[in-house]
């Protein structure tokens, strides 16, 4: 254990788990008979030193302990306190931890949004991150979202006015730009606008076959669609035709950024672009983004459903 945890350990209990002082209250008489026989009150002189030391008071007192629920708590706390384990702390070096098992706590942090801003995967993760995203667990990880988006849009209460909306982003949310990823690195080169510009140009990014499923049952439990990317507009076209090719359709708007949403992060982008919603008079019930940038910010919805992605971080 650190020096710093040693010390911890041996402080004192904190200062409500001490012994409680005994408090005695005088009754307000005798309390007037002791203030006067120690001052020598109703003699014709001050009472000696000596006197004055040997004089005893023959007084009622009332003791009043604390409440008992009070006392149980504070027994029970320091009876715990004596009886709480103190953990042996391992403090490993980082070579002692297996590469796995240190890239997939990376990843969790990534997922969690605790590494945030994060501009690439680490080299030593290259092979984690390729393996957990060409692998069964990435495919369950997106399959378990969509089932429990599914769940709640069954179960979400719509007004059946035509304001009740559901917001999809469109990259590794509703598309997935693998093949692109799988020639960059899966994440390991920084990004580079204009080489994903010209993937996006080709029009070729896949359904993710979950998200589609649920797509499909937003729009017939009867949710406003809106899909909000942060393509630029310029690709609104090839967007829509990739969109619809893997079998998405029907959606009531498509929002690309603008040449005014440039130098804005996604989260205010987003955020903005929500709030325009709400003042048309929809109530944003769902979300569904592979970024916390999809998902942050003001205007949120009611709830919202992180999919995974250890590939990039969008801010």
């Amino acid at each position: 254990a650190s020096e710093t945890e040693a010390e911890q350990h041996n402080q004192p209990p904190p200062q409500h788990l001490l012994p409680r002082p005994l408090i005695i209250e005088l009754p307000s008489e005798a309390a007037a008979a002791a203030r006067a026989a120690a001052a020598g009150e109703g003699q014709d002189e001050a009472p000696t030193d000596a006197v004055a030391a040997t004089l005893e008071l023959e007084v009622q007192v009332d003791l009043v302990p604390a409440a008992p629920a009070q006392v149980a708590f504070e027994n029970a706390a320091a009876e715990q306190y004596q009886h709480l384990p103190r953990p042996l702390v391992f403090e490993p070096a980082v070579d002692d931890v297996p590469a796995d098992v240190r890239c997939a706590s990376w990843r969790l942090a990534a997922e969690a949004n605790n590494l945030a801003p994060w501009k690439a995967v680490p080299a030593g993760c290259a092979a984690h991150v390729r393996d957990y995203i060409a692998g069964a667990a990435y495919r369950s990880d997106l399959d378990l979202i969509a089932r429990e988006s599914t769940t709640y849009a069954r179960a979400a209460p719509l007004r059946g006015d035509g304001r009740d909306a559901w917001v999809f982003d469109i990259d590794e949310t509703l598309l997935s730009n693998l093949p692109y990823y799988a020639e960059h690195g899966y994440g390991l080169e920084l990004f580079d606008h204009q080489k994903f510009d010209r993937w996006v140009e080709r029009g070729e990014a896949l359904a993710i076959p979950s998200s589609l499923k649920l797509y499909n049952e937003v729009r017939e439990l009867g949710f406003k669609t809106f899909l909000l990317t942060g393509r630029s507009e310029g690709h609104l076209d090839i967007t829509a035709e990739n969109l619809k090719k893997q079998g998405f359709h029907d959606w009531d708007k498509l929002i690309l950024r603008e040449a005014c949403d440039r130098k804005k992060t996604a989260t205010v982008y987003k955020s903005e672009k929500r709030k325009a919603m709400e003042e048309e008079g929809y109530r944003i019930l769902g979300n569904s983004g592979d970024q916390w940038s999809d998902l942050l910010g003001w205007s949120m919805s009611a709830r919202s459903f992180k999919l995974p992605n250890p590939m990039y971080y969008i801010p």
